[in-house]
C-alpha cells in the first residue's frame, strides 16, 4: 500500500483499495493517475494488459479488471487525489461507523490533484514472498515458558498458511506434528501486529487488524515489521518458517 502511494507522491497512510485473492472490476471515470502494486492479478485496463508498479494515466472512462491472484495474496490500487470518504477514529477503513463496506456498486468521488513527479528508484518488489518465506523473530514475553522441545519445533518446522486467515492474523498449520505439551495459563495481555501467539492448534501471526489483547502465549515477535508485509503476501498453503535473529 505504501509503495502504491509513494509512486503517486501520496502519504504512506493515504487511503487505497486492497484486493485479496481476486481483482474484481472497477469503473474509473475522469482524469488522473493511478498505481497498482502487490499481488499479480493479471491487471488489464480496457482489456489491455498493463504493467503494475508504475504510474498509469486515466482520461475518460476506463474499466480496470483482473483475475485471481497468480502470485501473492493482496493487491493495492492507489488513485492520486482527495478521496471523498468519511473519517472515523482517524481512519477511513470500511466497516467503521458511517463508512460503507466495499461491495458491488460501491463508489466514491476523488478530487484530482496535480500530476505526481516521475520516480525511478522505488523498490516496489521488496515485499514479494519467496517460495519459502523465512521470518526473522526475537523471543516473545512468554518464550521462556515453553519447553525446549516446543522451541525447537517452532524454529525448525515449516508452517503452511491456513485457509482460515485474514487481516487480523495468519493461522499457521505445522507440516510436522508438534510434541505434546500443555499451554501455560495466561491472563489476557497486550498484543501488537507482528506478535506470534502460540495457540493449541498452532502459531498465529497477528496482522494489521490485530486485536489489542490476547490470551495465548506471545511466543515470538517479528524482528523487522517490514517482513509482516512479506508474510501477508503468502498464499494459502504456502510455507512460512521462523528464524531467531542472530541465530544464523
Amino acid at each position: 500500500m505504501q509503495a502504491a502511494n509513494q509512486l503517486l507522491n501520496r502519504s504512506d497512510d493515504a487511503p487505497c483499495l486492497e484486493m485479496t485473492l481476486a481483482a474484481g472490476e472497477w469503473l474509473l471515470s475522469g482524469k488522473g493517475q493511478i498505481a497498482i502494486t502487490g499481488a499479480d492479478m493479471n491487471w488489464r485496463l480496457n482489456g489491455q494488459l498493463i504493467y503494475p508498479h508504475s504510474v498509469l494515466y486515466i482520461d475518460g472512462d476506463a474499466l480496470l479488471s483482473g483475475t485471481a491472484a497468480r502470485r501473492g495474496m493482496r493487491s493495492y490500487l492507489s488513485i492520486r487525489g482527495d478521496w471523498g470518504l468519511a473519517l472515523r477514529l482517524g481512519s477511513r477503513e470500511a466497516g467503521l461507523p458511517g463508512i460503507p463496506a466495499v461491495r458491488a456498486g460501491w463508489a466514491t468521488k476523488i478530487t484530482a490533484q496535480g500530476e505526481a513527479p516521475f520516480q525511478s528508484d522505488l523498490n516496489v518488489g521488496r515485499f514479494w514472498p519467496q517460495e519459502i518465506t523465512t521470518l526473522k523473530v526475537i523471543p516473545g514475553p512468554e518464550y521462556d515458558w515453553l519447553p525446549v522441545t516446543i522451541k525447537h519445533w517452532l524454529m525448525n518446522s515449516s508452517f503452511l498458511v491456513d485457509r482460515d486467515s485474514n487481516r487480523q492474523g495468519i493461522r499457521l498449520k505445522a507440516v510436522e506434528k508438534p510434541p505434546s505439551f500443555t499451554l501455560p495459563s495466561l491472563l489476557s495481555s497486550p498484543v501488537l501486529p507482528g506478535t506470534v501467539q502460540l495457540s493449541p492448534v498452532g502459531p498465529i501471526l497477528l496482522g494489521p487488524e490485530a486485536q489489542t489483547v490476547g490470551g495465548y502465549p506471545r511466543a515470538l515477535l517479528l524482528a523487522d515489521l517490514d517482513s509482516l508485509s512479506t508474510a501477508f503476501q503468502q498464499g494459502i498453503d504456502e510455507v512460512i518458517r521462523f528464524n531467531l535473529a542472530g541465530a544464523g
